[in-house]
């Protein structure tokens, strides 16, 4: 198969019809893993298991949603927007967990806690705007 994805009506449109189910995995584990971060945080803790553990498990998600995406390409599937952007999201989602864990590792202190909780937040608004972005959705 060749070509761009068939865009579903809605999203062509520019409803939230884009939001397929490994988007909104990731979109609601990094909210929620932003949230956990967010209140330890504000509790004064350091990066522990709970949020270490759980920013782990956001940064396989997105390796597997990063697979997702190369996974249609080779397909021979194509983003309804610009490539080079899609994979610009795609792959600073990528490695923002991992920074975040780098530097939680290194300074722990309660600030870290909050990098954490920021990484998760961007992770999850970066994935549905990969999402819009290979559904074409803002794009002329």
């Amino acid at each position: 198969m060749t070509g761009a994805l068939p865009l579903p009506a809605a999203a062509a449109q520019g409803s939230a019809s884009y939001l397929d189910a490994p988007t909104l995995a990731v979109l609601v584990a990094g909210l929620l893993v932003a949230l956990v971060c967010l209140v330890a945080g504000l509790n004064g803790r350091a990066p522990g298991p709970v949020t270490v553990g759980a920013t782990v498990l956001l940064q396989v998600g997105v390796l597997a949603y990063l697979g997702l995406y190369l996974w249609r390409q080779v397909a021979g599937q194509s983003p309804g927007g610009p490539g080079w952007e899609l994979w610009a999201y795609l792959v600073t989602v990528a490695f923002l967990p991992a920074v975040a864990l780098i530097w939680a590792r290194e300074e722990r202190t309660r600030w870290s806690t909050f990098v954490l909780s920021v990484a998760a937040f961007t992770v999850a608004v970066m994935a549905a705007r990969s999402a819009q972005i290979w559904y074409g959705v803002g794009f002329g």
